[in-house]
């Protein structure tokens, strides 16, 4: 489960634009610190290696320049890790409240900052509820449907802060902040069909950037292996040398299930006794099951699939996670399924357990 943690899609994006080169001007307040302390800025929000030093005087300090960009950057102490704020330089009179407690800086003063300022405000309250559920379900002796009522409640909140990035997004496509949501949340919190709508409504010559003109290409990629696309053919060998054509082995069934595993995945090890009993009821029904193994030993991928007596088609060109099936679905973690109907078109991705179960249940009526 991913519980709001934010990942940079591309390591270009934090300058996230170009205009006339115009001044900032930072004004700061520091609670919980002395005179004389020193506080960084950062423009490397990976490594945090420090391009700026701020030296506090009567609990302020200040910072100004000139920049051509909005950038996301960070002011720290390195004394005490607990004070920070990440906050946006750009054009502007920008203000800075750092305190000691979790959460509790501040920022403001210019479009981005203000904007940025009233979601992390939302994430707070989102985080508290969170964490307090979490702390019910794991900190608690309480029943699994009680764990399981609780995990639900967790993703409808992460479905709800989702919903209120792209809403945001959407609210300030028109300037930095919502180009900034846009290239900086990944597809847990903005999915691809609502991030091809957003991309839409940026103006002209934002869509010209490379990001967007990047992002729009990997966008129209997935669409042609998204739910509602037909899949292409694809021939590998079977464990006995045998060349088998996936849409051959597809047109078989009424329905299908290609599972992308491999031997050394543990996670895909521990699913199967799961995936034997779903083909061993619905196959009477019409399902199939199409293996495509991401090993790359021939002896490793036999000896799992005689061990767990793997009665379907099995696939693979031992490339590992470079099998050329697996890089045109974009499958990036395993166990992962597609399920798709007698004519390849894809009705499901990455349902596993029950959910999947229950799909099939529902297809094979």
């Amino acid at each position: 489960m991913k519980v709001f943690q934010v990942s940079i899609l591309f390591s270009t994006l934090l300058a996230l634009t170009a205009c006339h080169s115009k001044g900032f001007q930072i004004q700061g307040s520091a609670q919980g610190l002395e005179d004389g302390d020193t506080l960084y800025l950062t423009r490397d929000m990976e490594t945090g290696m420090p391009s700026d030093t701020i030296v506090i005087k009567d609990g302020q300090f200040t910072l100004s320049g000139e920049t051509d960009s909005t950038e996301l950057c960070m002011v720290y102490c390195a004394k005490r890790n607990e004070i920070n704020a990440p906050f946006f330089i750009e054009p502007g009179n920008i203000t800075i409240q750092l305190t000691d407690q979790p959460g509790g800086s501040r920022v403001g003063g210019t479009t981005c900052n203000d904007q940025w300022q009233v979601l992390n405000d939302s994430v707070m309250v989102i985080g508290k509820e969170i964490n307090r559920i979490a702390e019910h379900i794991y900190g608690n002796n309480i029943p699994q449907k009680e764990q399981e009522k609780g995990m639900k409640q967790i993703e409808q909140i992460n479905q709800r802060f989702a919903a209120l990035v792209i809403k945001k997004a959407e609210a300030n496509i028109n300037n930095e902040f919502g180009y900034f949501l846009l290239t900086y949340y990944p597809e847990e919190l903005i999915d691809n069909e609502n991030r091809a709508r957003l991309i839409k409504l940026l103006p002209a010559e934002v869509r010209q950037r490379p990001i967007i003109q990047q992002m729009e290409q990997m966008l129209q990629a997935a669409a042609k292996t998204a739910e509602g696309a037909t899949i292409k053919d694809f021939t590998q060998k079977a464990l006995n040398g045998e060349e088998l054509s996936l849409m051959a082995e597809v047109k078989k069934n009424r329905l299908t299930v290609i599972d992308f595993w491999a031997s050394w995945c543990g996670p895909c090890r521990q699913e199967m006794p799961f995936m034997l009993n779903l083909y061993n009821t619905y196959q009477p029904k019409g399902l199939g099951i199409i293996g495509i193994s991401l090993d790359s030993d021939q002896s490793d991928w036999q000896l799992a699939t005689d061990k767990f007596g793997v009665k379907w088609p099995q696939m693979s060109d031992l490339k590992g996670w470079d099998n050329e099936i697996a890089k045109h679905f974009n499958v990036t973690s395993i166990p992962h399924t597609i399920v798709v109907d007698q004519q390849g078109k894809i009705l499901r991705r990455g349902l596993r357990g029950e959910e999947l179960e229950g799909f099939i249940q529902e297809q094979l009526k």
